[in-house]
């Protein structure tokens, strides 16, 4: 009898082992919820990312749409020579080929340039001095990236198309010149502009001495780039 008893004492201590450790080892871990006691910190809680809000963009303009015809390749050129006086340096003299037709302009709170537009002042090309030299052409572009996201307000939607840098092209007078050239279009008004800006080395001279922007509308793409090359070839300093 003395046996069956410590037999069966044995099994009922075993038994209550084994149900220890799966309280231990699961109940304990993962709680029921209670109704009564002081709930503890929670910590910091990290959202995940699907519960992070998103940041909403800020609100762009609508653009009216310019149903104009876009502005035709084939132009006739002339060649028109002016003079702009640069700040802190003597009156430049520069000679450029610019479509017929299209008149000259000027800003007396701009000086250093000029402009030429169409007749319906849709077009236009900016010629400026940019003496006295003190930045490559590369270095021209690059802070023009910096400045247009700094000047426009967001909802301008300024939009970089292309950069180019260290271009060589080959000009009227059969010396290759350094340009480099920034695209985009931007909604300063009422509708889009399109816009290329180049800058120009001459004459073994690293240093832009001239830049140029040409402008227009975004169905002017083709047209834009004809007068661009037209005006890259052919400007120069007259002595």
């Amino acid at each position: 009898m003395k046996r069956v008893l410590l037999a069966g004492l044995l099994l009922l201590a075993l038994a209550l082992g084994v149900g220890g450790g799966y309280y231990t080892g699961d109940r304990l871990d993962t709680p029921e919820p209670t109704a009564e006691g002081t709930a503890g910190p929670l910590g910091e809680v990290t959202p995940s990312p699907s519960e992070t809000p998103s940041e909403s963009p800020l609100p762009v303009k609508t653009p009216v749409p310019n149903n104009l015809e876009p502005l035709e390749t084939g132009l006739e050129y002339a060649r028109r020579t002016f003079t702009v006086d640069p700040k802190d340096f003597s009156p430049v003299q520069l000679a450029v080929d610019i479509p017929q037709g299209w008149r000259l302009t000027r800003d007396p709170k701009a000086p250093g340039e000029v402009k030429f537009l169409d007749k319906l002042r849709e077009r236009g090309v900016r010629v400026e001095s940019d003496q006295p030299a003190s930045m490559t052409p590369a270095d021209h572009r690059a802070q023009l990236v910096i400045d247009l996201k700094k000047s426009q307000a967001p909802e301008n939607d300024v939009r970089i198309l292309s950069e180019t840098d260290n271009e060589q092209i080959l000009g009227d007078d059969g010396q290759p010149r350094t340009v480099s050239t920034l695209i985009y279009t931007f909604i300063p008004g009422e509708t889009v502009r399109y816009v290329i800006v180049r800058w120009i080395a001459m004459n073994d001279n690293p240093l832009a001495t001239v830049e140029m922007s040409i402008t227009g509308l975004p169905q002017d793409a083709d047209g834009l780039a004809e007068v661009l090359q037209h005006a890259t070839t052919s400007v120069h300093e007259v002595s």
